[in-house]
């Protein structure tokens, strides 16, 4: 390998975006975990459910978990393992209570980890998100090094600390997933799936309420298809929930994967925090995958001939100094930025493109490129050289999944 290729392969490695917004929580918010949990739907009950219901509303308000023992009870035939004597209590209030929250502060802890994944929610009063933002600590990606994430339905922006890299975008997945967050927050829902999921015969459930007001209300459900369990813990004051752990059974034993943890229910949040343009700093690489469209697109093309084909118009664009849409390949840099990168590599000439190999550890589409070409070495003199690996992928751009771009390595 002779310097000039060191040379692109430095500028290439310390420049790579190796996240797309769809990678953000892949494998690690564990959202596959407990998809048996992710929605909700509204509705009556069966005939006796709702008798029980009009039941309760006759009776003195007392506790939101002794309510929902006293419906599994009826109609499930779930009992408690601690004996008590529980007061019914007027759920629908509860429920209607809980329509309400507008704003949410959630940490995660993953299992052997300190830093939590942090997340601000706000929504409206339908219930939908209106804006998010989060923090991912570096232990969820070590290669990448902390992230900082905002969300709203105009866009998304993504800020890598450690590559000095803004990312600017569109996203529906994040959308998705903090309403995801915001509904696990809200006993309403989670009770309306867990009795649904019961019914089904997808999962098992104890709950225990304790004598003592101080402690929580548990709710234990474990996986009838899956080997997992999860616990939920609810405030018998507030009828918040509190946090909730999450375990895969290995063995016959629990092994605690994260803990997710809710604070601050209806504590309004700073609208600034919900946009970190103006905490980016200066002279950082900004990546506008917003306001322009990055990469190629594959048409009729194969996966493999769009991702050679995408190599190609790369170092074409380079040797015909087009830095405009060299940028808009590489993840959609400035063209600037693309020149001052670029520039001092002096492609005269792409003599080959290809083959292309399958390169999994990037995402589905994604593929190491080979590719032969002139430059002009510093001497004046034209010279052969050959980029071996070249990382090429489609579907980061989340509105346009069949564009290609270069993403970084090679």
């Amino acid at each position: 390998m002779d310097k000039l290729e060191n040379d692109f392969k430095k500028i290439v490695s310390d420049l790579k975006i190796e996240d797309t917004p769809d990678r953000i929580h892949k494998d690690k918010l564990r959202w596959e975990m407990l998809s048996v949990f992710n929605s909700s739907k509204k509705g009556s009950r069966q005939n006796s459910a709702q008798n029980i219901w009009r039941m309760i509303m006759k009776n003195k308000i007392t506790k939101f978990a002794t309510a929902v023992a006293v419906i599994l009870i009826a109609v499930l035939g779930i009992t408690f393992l601690e004996e008590s004597t529980p007061t019914a209590y007027a759920i629908e209030q509860t429920i209607q209570a809980y329509n309400t929250i507008r704003f949410l502060y959630v940490k995660e802890f993953k299992a052997n980890h300190d830093e939590p994944l942090e997340f601000w929610i706000k929504s409206d009063d339908q219930g939908s998100i209106e804006k998010a933002r989060y923090y991912l600590p570096e232990h969820v990606s070590p290669e990448d090094g902390s992230k900082l994430i905002t969300w709203s339905p105009e866009n998304a922006e993504l800020f890598f600390k450690r590559k000095n890299s803004y990312l600017i975008f569109q996203s529906k997945k994040i959308e998705g997933m903090m309403q995801y967050l915001l509904q696990q927050s809200q006993p309403k829902l989670v009770i309306e799936k867990l009795l649904e999921d019961q019914e089904a015969g997808i999962v098992d459930m104890d709950i225990q309420q304790p004598k003592q007001k101080h402690k929580p209300v548990t709710i234990t459900v474990t996986d009838k298809t899956k080997p997992r369990k999860i616990i939920y813990y609810i405030n018998q004051a507030t009828d918040l929930i509190t946090f909730v752990e999450f375990y895969e059974i290995k063995d016959k034993r629990d092994v605690l994967i994260s803990t997710t943890e809710y604070y601050d229910y209806n504590v309004p949040i700073d609208d600034k925090m919900f946009s970190i343009a103006d905490e980016v700093p200066e002279g950082v690489i900004v990546v506008d995958q917003l306001n322009q469209l990055i990469g190629i697109p594959q048409g009729d093309m194969t996966y493999e001939q769009a991702a050679v084909e995408t190599v190609r118009q790369f170092f074409q664009a380079l040797a015909d100094c087009d830095y405009k849409k060299a940028g808009l390949i590489f993840s959609g840099i400035s063209e600037e930025k693309a020149k001052e990168y670029f520039g001092r590599l002096n492609v005269t000439k792409v003599i080959s493109a290809g083959p292309a190999t399958p390169y999994p550890e990037c995402g589905e589409h994604s593929f190491s490129v080979s590719c032969e070409m002139e430059l002009t070495a510093p001497d004046g003199q034209n010279r052969t050289t050959k980029f071996g690996s070249v990382k090429v992928r489609c579907g980061d751009d989340e509105m346009h999944p069949d564009r290609w771009i270069i993403h970084g390595g090679i």
